[in-house]
């Protein structure tokens, strides 16, 4: 379970409960760092700025106990980018 406060978050948001149901599984850092991207093509309005700070804060807080989950450090950003829909070569 994250040490991060999220009771507010998950009282405003119930399904990201699954946050704490996910901890420490490469799963919940996708979970997370999605909630940080628009994955809707400019269709997400995006988080109120408290409930943004908590997400951003559960995203370091799994990143410093769970390094080997973030693919950020491992990967540039060209690596990422090659899996994208639309990169052309």
């Amino acid at each position: 379970m994250p040490k991060t406060d999220t009771s507010r978050l998950f009282a405003a948001y119930p399904h990201l409960a699954e946050i704490g149901e996910k901890w420490g599984s490469r799963e919940c850092r996708k979970l997370i760092n999605g909630l940080m991207n628009d994955t809707r093509s400019g269709g997400r309005s995006g988080f109120p700025p408290e409930h943004a700070s908590t997400i951003m804060m559960l995203l370091l807080e799994h990143d410093r106990e769970f390094p080997d989950f973030d693919e950020s450090a491992t990967t540039s950003w060209w690596e990422r980018d090659q899996g994208r829909k639309g990169v052309q070569d």
